[in-house]
């Protein structure tokens, strides 16, 4: 192990907030396979906070092993946890791809709604790696997933998803049309120009 990493991982866990942010920008700084080793061997001993500051830290560390165990954090029990995964797996949008988009998607009708709309904010982030699985979410998904892959393809603006948007304006919610419409219209589909 890396000299040091011990004392800057049990301040991860620590339950001290501002012992734990102060050690992050350390553990970035070492080597990221390492880390992201250490603070995977350690999160099935760890409390709901302890958790919550591992995904948080992988965050940090973009590296396919951090994507893989955020993913699995997808699952935790605890919301927060969840939430704090998918909003870590947003931000390392560059290494992550159809596999995370996948896992976010289908908490797109997590329990918890902040989880839902945080997994929905991280399908924005991804952008055009995530459109096939929004695609299926929006053609196949309950209400609520539906009107969130709505909504997360509107600032992606895929051309792709231009004929699945169209049929969603058909859609029986109001909110699925409403953001179909706004989709389709960032792109331009559907103006009509009117000369003078």
């Amino acid at each position: 192990m890396i000299p040091g990493m011990d004392d800057l991982l049990e301040a991860i866990l620590s339950g001290k907030d501002q012992r734990a942010e102060s050690a992050l920008s350390a553990l970035a700084a070492m080597d990221s396979r390492q880390v992201v080793s250490e603070l995977a061997r350690r999160l099935p001993d760890a409390n709901p906070d302890g958790r919550w500051w591992i995904a948080r830290a992988l965050a940090t560390l973009p590296t396919s092993q951090s994507a893989a165990t955020l993913i699995q954090m997808l699952g935790d029990p605890d919301s927060d946890v969840r939430a704090c995964a998918a909003l870590a797996l947003g931000e390392l949008r560059s290494i992550v791809g159809a596999e995370a988009a996948s896992a976010l998607t289908a908490h797109l009708a997590d329990e918890s709604a902040h989880v839902a709309e945080v997994c929905a904010v991280a399908l924005r982030r991804i952008g055009a790696p995530a459109v096939p699985v929004l695609l299926r979410a929006l053609q196949e998904g309950v209400p609520v997933e539906r009107i969130r892959a709505a909504k997360a393809l509107v600032p992606i603006e895929s051309h792709d998803a231009i004929p699945a948007l169209i049929q969603a304006l058909d859609d029986e919610d109001a909110l699925v049309t409403y953001y179909a419409q706004d989709a389709l219209e960032r792109m331009g589909v559907g103006l009509v120009l009117l000369q003078p």
